[in-house]
């Protein structure tokens, strides 16, 4: 077996069974819908019409387009239309639905009805006049329904029979949709007529009479309590006892056209009202949205929510949108900026958001709206703090001084005329004896009334961040240092002052202790002792503007690398010293935010509400954060090996078996099938038989192999989910290389035959021969022993080599790296390694050709073996456009050196690439690593390192070299 169908069996029934185990929500109740994760694929279909949406057993996605089906695992669409599919007689795909046993069924307009097992498409016959399938649905009995254009037919055991008046259908019309129940009925609207129901072999038609809206049926769905809900052209209906009903709670979809419903896992019924956007019943509330990119005006043909929770939205014109769950909320509003710099709550009273360009907004509504009559209250629109104090009263601060708003919302704005040092202002703290401190761009004054006073030591500080703290001591944070104001007296807080380092936040600890969020990292102060929690704590230069304790036991912050959280124990335990690393749990765009930029650099940009969330600011929303409802993806996700290439031919994998002999270069491309977010799907690979450890491409959805030896391989992948859950089980296919003709036994042994069999006979003719010629008959031997070891020698060179390029390949790089780590460990002696990518390399293939790409490549593998420093060093080609590099003797800068020559000598090179958005001429990345083997680690972790510099490079850019961090 190649793909191993026991295996595949059991990965499915693996796959069910975590549906059981890991059970996953909907879309929580909870949240409004604007609030979940939308992605809009835009143009990327066949056709924007999406008719239909099924998801396999295997974890894809199938949706039915006009012009051709469309699969979906995660990265880009795949089309599948009379030109890859030569059975299809039509492009149009009408209908999609998933079976139980794994396969998929695929209905067209004018071609008829097709199942799809494996990679292959098989018509299916139907009864004569049935040329279109407009909707499929299977019953518990495993009986197959089907719309049609001559009218419902069931499928059992493969015989269809066309379903009439006999059967109780009305007569030959249209029907608009069919859905299943789970106690085996079939519900089918019919254009005009009304319902069908279908049940224990008998039909009722059910219409206005009993209940319908209109007899203009566009849709049905069944939730998760069993009930059938229809949508008509005058809204929308469920059915209990025996009629149908209109639910109050909907009533404002009443008399619209519902074309699309859904009702989801959790027990809400999803709506797409003519004109009105999407809307949502749940248990509590009904809600729409009209403010969804791409969905407003649209009409909604269909609605497929998946294993993780994900809704997919299929519309007439824009193609597929998806919603999916996050554990962040980001919200914006209609407003003209929704960059956030602000975010403060008044203690009983609302959240209050202060934006670079929009002045103020509430949270109201699930949605920022905008404070109108605050605004036009304000001297700027650009907002950098909100506080509010005891007296009910709202201080904003801005590019054009303080504003306050008292209880009426009447304002008194302050500048430089009343005494503010500065007008551009970035922090509040209440003052224990009355009024307010202000940091401005430069000082700080306290306001009380209608009086400013100056703190003239301060006068010229770029105050960012300021706190009073129990004992009345004002701590101040400077753009370059930290400063206290103790009974009138300005000094450094009792440390060095922190020159050149940037204080934004501050938190007082409940032990006393001071945390501060800084332009390089977390900082803390007790006793006047300074405790720098930076690399140590996986802050590399990343600035915190804002510190949250959740009462849980963490801490919270923003920077522009998205939020993070630690927890406090980790802190105690770094001081304790029985951890020496702490790697902050990061959350970013995969999460729910809209930008992983948190603005900062001023006195509030985040706040934790009464109710126990936070809030961020960032540069395109506010983020919430509900520690309590974190809602995470326990779904370990379906992996599936989805292409072979060998020599660039398109195999199918379960048909891979015996390849060759003479195979060159294989890439096998993998998917996992999780779509909450894909980008953060990540894979391991191994071929065994070959690779002694795993590969971890990250992202990457292939693995390239070239110049493999003859033998039996098993390659296996997994893959983890956007929270790290790993399907370790994964997938796997068996291949076997056939060896050329010099590599089999028969010709080996045949050669070691012949060899004793000459030996013999030179035995036999020296025993023969006369004494005299002894010496000339050591001479023959001698010679042909040194003719079989240069052939041998050449076979060696010939397994060594790259076909392509001449140069060394992976598996000689593999052997040469492990011989020289073990001798520059014997010899304490620094080790380097340089893995090269070709840049856009794909790109060239496809605009040059495959020759051209090898040439290109050949060119290159030359220029590296020329440009090496001497014989000890070693170019290889690793797999693929990469190559690798081993430099004997050589550290870290001396590899640097080489690298960056390398690219500069590359692009010097001109060999032309149209098709790069690097350059207009072939560039190189390089990943540069050394190391001292005599100090530990493994030829593995060496190369791992330089990977991780070759993925630094190419995100920064390209063309370019970078060393290992």
């Amino acid at each position: 077996m190649f793909l191993d169908v026991r295996r595949a069996s059991a990965l499915l029934v693996a796959a069910l069974c975590a549906l059981l185990l890991f059970p996953v929500q909907a879309l929580e109740a909870r949240r409004a819908i604007g609030q979940f994760t939308h992605v809009w694929y835009e143009n990327e279909l066949p056709q924007g019409t999406v008719l239909s949406i099924a998801q396999q057993a295997d974890g894809a996605i199938w949706l039915a387009t006009y012009g051709g089906l469309a699969r979906h695992s995660g990265d880009g669409f795949e089309t599948i239309d009379p030109r890859v599919a030569p059975a299809l007689k039509s492009s149009a795909i009408t209908a999609v639905s998933a079976d139980r046993k794994g396969g998929l069924w695929v209905g067209t307009l004018n071609g008829g009805l097709y199942r799809r097992q494996g990679r292959t498409l098989e018509p299916v016959p139907m009864p004569d006049g049935i040329d279109s399938v407009f909707g499929i649905v299977d019953d518990t009995e495993g009986g197959l329904w089907l719309t049609t254009n001559a009218g419902v037919a069931r499928m059992a055991n493969g015989a269809p029979r066309l379903l009439g008046d006999a059967d109780g259908f009305p007569p030959r019309g249209f029907y608009r949709a069919i859905v299943a129940d789970r106690a085996g009925g079939i519900w089918i609207a019919a254009d005009g007529v009304g319902v069908v129901h279908w049940h224990d072999g008998h039909a009722r038609l059910y219409d206005e009479r009993d209940g319908l809206p209109s007899n203009a049926v566009y849709s049905l769905t069944v939730d998760a309590s069993g009930a059938a809900w229809v949508g008509t052209q005058a809204g929308p209906a469920f059915f209990r006892d025996g009629r149908f009903h209109r639910d109050p709670r909907a009533a404002a979809i009443d008399g619209k056209r519902i074309y699309s419903l859904y009702g989801d896992r959790d027990g809400n019924v999803w709506f797409a009202p003519l004109d009105v956007g999407l809307c949502r019943l749940t248990t509590d509330t009904f809600s729409c949205d009209n403010t969804l990119a791409g969905l407003q005006g649209e009409t909604v043909r269909s609605m497929f929510e998946d294993r993780e929770g994900n809704l997919w939205i299929g519309t007439t014109s824009s193609g597929l949108h998806r919603l999916s769950p996050s554990k962040l909320v980001t919200v914006t509003g209609q407003m003209v900026s929704n960059a956030v710099r602000a975010v403060h709550q008044v203690p009983g009273g609302p959240l209050w958001v202060g934006t670079d360009g929009a002045g103020l907004s509430r949270y109201q509504g699930s949605a920022l709206q905008p404070a109108t009559d605050y605004n036009r209250q304000l001297p700027s629109q650009l907002v950098r703090a909100i506080l509010s104090d005891a007296q009910g009263q709202l201080w904003v601060a801005g590019t054009e001084g303080v504003t306050r708003f008292d209880a009426r919302g009447h304002a008194r704005n302050f500048g430089l005329a009343d005494g503010l040092p500065g007008t551009i202002v970035f922090a509040f703290a209440p003052a224990r004896q009355g009024g307010m401190w202000t940091g401005t761009l430069q000082g700080v004054a306290r306001i009380d009334g209608s009086k400013v006073d100056v703190v003239e030591g301060t006068r010229g500080d770029d105050t960012r961040a300021l706190y009073e703290d129990p004992d009345g001591r004002l701590w101040i944070g400077l753009r370059s240092g930290l400063r206290c104001l103790t009974r009138g007296t300005v000094d450094t807080c009792g440390t060095d002052g922190l020159p050149g380092t940037s204080v934004f936040a501050f938190r007082q600890a409940a032990d006393g202790s001071v945390w501060l969020g800084t332009s390089v990292g977390i900082m803390r102060i007790r006793d006047g002792k300074v405790t720098r929690y930076l690399e140590r704590a996986g802050f590399h230069g990343d600035a915190v503007f804002a510190l949250l304790d959740d009462g849980s036991g963490n801490l919270w912050f923003s920077s522009n690398r998205g939020i993070g959280r630690l927890a406090k124990a980790g802190f105690a335990a770094l001081d304790r010293g029985e951890v020496q690393q702490l790697a902050p749990h990061w959350y970013g765009i995969s999460d729910g935010m809209l930008n992983a930029q948190g603005n900062g650099a001023s006195q509030t940009p985040a706040d934790r509400s009464e109710d126990g969330r936070l809030w961020f600011g960032t540069a395109k929303g506010v983020v919430i954060v509900d520690p309590d409802r974190m809602q995470g993806n326990p779904q370990p996700p379906p992996v599936s090996i989805e292409r072979l290439l060998v020599d660039g031919v398109d195999l199918d994998p379960q048909r891979a078996g015996r390849l060759g002999p003479g195979v060159e270069r294989l890439e096998l491309h993998f998917a996992a099938m999780s779509y909450v977010a894909p980008s953060a799907v990540r894979y391991r690979y191994r071929l065994e038989g070959f690779d002694r450890a795993w590969s971890e491409p990250g992202a990457g959805r292939a693995a390239y192999y070239t110049n493999l030896p003859p033998g039996d391989y098993v390659f296996r992948v997994m893959a983890s989910n956007n929270d790290g859950v790993w399907n370790e089980a994964g997938a796997q296919l068996r291949f076997t290389l056939l060896p050329q003709w010099h590599q089999t036994w028969w010709l080996r042994t045949l050669v070691a035959l012949l060899a004793l069999g000459l030996l013999g006979a030179l035995v036999r003719r020296r025993l023969r021969s006369a004494r005299e010629r002894e010496r000339a008959l050591t001479h023959e031997v001698a010679v042909r022993t040194d003719a079989l070891r240069e052939a041998n020698a050449r076979l060696e060179l010939l397994a060594a080599s790259d076909a392509l390029t001449g140069i060394a390949n992976r598996r000689e790089f593999t052997r040469r790296l492990q011989l020289a780590w073990d001798d520059h460990a014997e010899r304490d002696a620094p080790l380097a390694v340089l893995l090269i990518d070709v840049d856009e390399f794909k790109a060239y293939n496809d605009s040059y050709g495959h020759l051209g790409g090898d040439t290109a490549l050949a060119t290159l593998a030359t220029h590296l073996a020329d440009s090496l420093r001497s014989g000890d060093d070693l170019a290889a080609r690793y797999g693929g456009e990469e190559f690798a590099v081993l430099l004997p003797d050589c550290d870290a800068d001396c590899a640097l050196a080489l690298a960056r020559q390398l690219v500069a000598d590359v692009q010097g090179l001109a060999l032309p690439h149209r098709a790069s958005s690097v350059a207009d001429v072939v560039t190189i990345s390089i990943g540069a690593a050394s190391q001292r083997p005599a100090q530990g680690g493994t030829p593995d972790a060496l190369l791992h390192v330089a990977d991780a510099a070759l993925y630094c490079a190419k995100a920064d850019g390209r063309n370019r070299a970078l060393p290992a961090k």
